[in-house]
This record gives structure tokens, sequence and C-alpha cells, in this order.
């Protein structure tokens, strides 16, 4: 469940989930002659506040405001006036370093505490896979422990909104990308899940409603994932889409995960370029949570798909400017 804070994907979890696995860790397959490995816990992505740069510049033109003001009123020499300015703008100077700094070492300490999880998760899932695989895996006191597990995580999402009953079969307006991964969904979750694309959520207190790209419910659990496909901007008009600078998908996100849906957003050109490591993303999150390993099994010789950093509205603008989803589209579907 872990990502990397600007990059696709980005992996959503409803606090409520996250303090389950917590209190709930996934049991682990006994093994005689090998240590009991536990599954490791990801570490929470920092909150840098903005505001607080802001609130420096705020302060800074307050001071030479009360210089200005202090001057007209009562006179000042010209180096006492000189010598004030200064002295406020050394000190917003040395406020925006000291933020800078303790913002580093906060990120700094994250990625070591990522780079960390990442290692023990990759020992965590070769040991689990391996054990799935041998011929004892059918302990029967693992069995019992994972199945006890899942009713508790079962009853934790009993309350979870659902869609319209027809939420499969109206007809929605998709994308190429959409329905190519739709195939590859098919593929890797069939049997297990039950899921569908463009799935509709009424908003409250308005006539309005959210679509989802792809809904995905684990059968045994009920745990609702919604999968979307974010591109830079409208294929037709040009209009810029799902900019980290704009407040959109925030709300969009709120709403899921206040329903205890789980949210993974792919860019379009992972799930074009990289369908299958997309769909191993899905599968982690999935098994990490609820235990299941069905479908990472099928997956455990794909490639994780590369990060793709998230776009900003001016950034959107110059790809729109610049046709930037033909680069992929047409060299993959055309």
């Amino acid at each position: 469940m872990s990502q990397i804070r600007g990059f696709y994907p980005v992996i959503l979890i409803p606090d409520s989930i996250r303090q389950f696995c917590a209190d709930n860790p996934i049991p682990v397959l006994s093994e005689n002659a090998t240590p009991k490995i536990e599954q490791p816990f990801p570490p929470r992505l920092p909150v840098f506040n903005n505001s607080r740069y802001y609130l420096v510049i705020q302060f800074w033109i307050a001071s030479v405001v009360m210089v200005m003001l202090v001057n007209w009123r009562f006179g000042m020499s010209v180096i006492a006036f000189w010598s004030s300015l200064v002295c406020a703008s050394v000190s917003v100077v040395a406020a925006f370093f000291y933020l800078r700094i303790v913002d580093f070492q906060v990120r700094d300490r994250y990625n070591k505490r990522l780079a960390e999880y990442e290692r023990q998760l990759a020992e965590y899932e070769s040991y689990q896979l391996r054990r799935l695989q041998s011929k004892d895996k059918e302990s029967e006191q693992y069995i019992s422990l994972l199945r006890k597990r899942s009713n508790l995580l079962k009853g934790l999402l009993k309350e979870i909104v659902q869609p319209p009953a027809s939420h499969g079969k109206k007809e929605v307006q998709q994308g190429v990308s959409e329905k190519q991964f739709f195939v590859y969904l098919c593929r890797y979750f069939s049997g297990f899940y039950d899921f569908c694309m463009g799935g509709e959520f009424p908003i409250p207190g308005t006539s309005f409603r959210y679509t989802a790209d792809f809904i995905l419910i684990h059968q045994a659990t009920g745990l609702a994932i919604d999968i979307e496909i974010d591109e830079p901007y409208d294929g037709k008009t040009g209009k810029p889409h799902h900019c980290v600078d704009r407040n959109k998908d925030n709300q969009r996100n709120r709403f899921f995960l206040e329903r205890n849906w789980v949210v993974i957003r792919f860019s379009e050109l992972q799930v074009v370029k990289y369908p299958d490591g997309c769909c191993k993303a899905i599968a982690r999150v999935i098994c990490q949570i609820t235990g299941d390993y069905r479908s990472l099994v099928k997956l455990q010789n794909v490639k994780d798909s590369l990060p793709h950093q998230q776009w900003k509205f001016k950034q959107a603008v110059y790809m729109a400017k610049a046709k930037f989803r033909n680069s992929y589209l047409k060299n993959n579907f055309y």
C-alpha cells in the first residue's frame, strides 16, 4: 500500500481499513525451519503545509508596512529605515530556509522508512508466495485464522455504499485506454471478484453523480475498490484534467474514502504502457488488506509499472498543446 508522493499510482486507503490492518495482521503460514515474518505496515505519507510559507510572506509584508508607517509618522534616519527593512528581509529568508530544511528532513526520513518498508514487503511477499505454492500450504490452522480475519473485515465493510443495481448496464462513455485495460482486469481478476465499468454514485444534496472508471469488489470480504484512469487533458477540447493543484479530484476521493472504498488512480500512460504492472499494483493492495494472494500469484513475474509524475494545470495545458497523449495512444492502439 505504498506510493511515492506526487506520482502515479495514487493509492488511497480509508482510515478504518488501515486501522483494521494494524489491529489484525494477516496470519503467516507456519514453517518449522523458517523464522516467522510479520507483514510490514507502510509509513504514513508526510503532510507538507505550504500555507506556512505564505504566512511568512504575510509577516514580511506586515513588517515592511509597519516600518514605512513608523517612518512616515515619526521620521527615521536613512540608516535606521534601511536597516529595519534589511532585518525584516533577512528574517524572512532565514524563516524560509528553516522551513525548507525541516521539510527536507521530514521527506528524507519518510524516504528512508519507505525504502525499508519496500524491502521488508518484498521479503514478506516472496515468503508468502513460496509458502502458498508449497504442498503443505493448506494448513488447517492458517485457513481457519485467515477465514476468521476475512469475516471480521467483511463485518467492517458491510456498510459500504453500493452503486445502483444497474451500475454495469448503463452506457457510459469510455475511452480506448479504459476498454483495453478492462481486458487485463478480466484476465487477472475473474472468478474471485465482481467488477464492471462505469458505476454511478449519486452525490448527496445535488443532482450530480460520480462515475467510476472501474469498480472491483472482492467477493470474500466485500472490499470495494474504485479504479480510475487519469488523463492530463480532454482529447476533444484540450481542457486540463486531474491536476494536482485543483481540488476536484480531492473532493471525489474523500467521497469514496468516507464510504470505506479504496481508491486507486493510474495515469493513462501507465495503463497503456504497463497494464500488467498496474494489475499487479491492484493485486498487491488487495492481498495486503485481505490476505488473498490468488491474483498476485498470477502476476508474481510481472515487473511493477514505472511511476509517473502527477501534473499541474500549467503542465496539462502544455501537454495539450504538444498533443502528449498521441505519443503513447497511437503507438499502442492504432
